[in-house]
C-alpha cells in the first residue's frame, strides 16, 4: 500500500508540472487496450506530452507500419504539425 501512495504522489507532483503528463500503468488497472485512458491527449501537440506504454509506436504522416494486430499496441496517430490525431489500439 505504500507504493500505490508514493505512486500517486508522485504523479500529482508531476502533474502539477504544467504541459508535461506523464502516464504508465504498471499494476494492469487499464486493461489490454489502454487507449480509452489516453484519449484526453488528442489534439495536444506530442512533443509537450509524456505517454508511456510499453509498446508504444508513434505514427507520423508518410510512416509505413506493419498490419499485424497487437491488441495492447498503442499507437499514436500525428499529423504534419506534430499534433496527436488519434490514440488507437491495435
Amino acid at each position: 500500500m505504500k507504493t500505490f501512495g508514493f505512486v500517486v504522489a508522485a504523479g500529482l507532483t508531476l502533474a502539477a508540472c504544467g504541459s508535461t503528463t506523464v502516464r504508465h500503468d504498471p499494476t494492469g488497472e487499464l486493461g489490454i487496450c489502454p487507449a480509452p485512458a489516453f484519449q484526453e491527449f488528442v489534439g495536444q501537440p506530442f512533443k509537450s506530452t509524456r505517454i508511456e506504454w510499453r509498446d508504444l509506436r508513434v505514427i507520423r504522416p508518410g510512416d509505413m507500419v506493419t498490419e499485424d494486430y497487437v491488441q495492447s499496441r498503442l499507437n499514436i496517430d500525428l499529423d504534419e504539425d506534430g499534433v496527436i490525431t488519434r490514440i488507437w489500439c491495435g
